[in-house]
């Protein structure tokens, strides 16, 4: 699968989309190992990721930011 979107997001979005990629990537793989979460975000060729479903949770992420704002704050005791 080629990436060809061209919309952009703003840095607060983006970092944001990054936490709820991680998390579902973490909920769907049960896997902490940063190899398994940076081998599945790499580009193959230029626009076509190693792994179609890590860009679903991209995609998933960055609607979800738009849709529900911020991940929620985590309560530290």
């Amino acid at each position: 699968m080629k990436i060809t979107s061209t919309r952009t997001i703003t840095d607060k979005e983006g970092y944001e989309a990054m936490l709820y990629t991680l998390t579902a990537y973490w909920q769907a793989t049960n896997s902490t190992d940063l190899t398994d979460i940076l081998s599945g975000g790499e580009y193959l060729a230029p626009d076509i990721p190693a792994d179609s479903a890590f860009w679903a949770y991209w995609q998933e992420a960055i609607e979800k930011v738009r849709r529900e704002g911020p991940p929620p704050l985590k309560v530290l005791s």
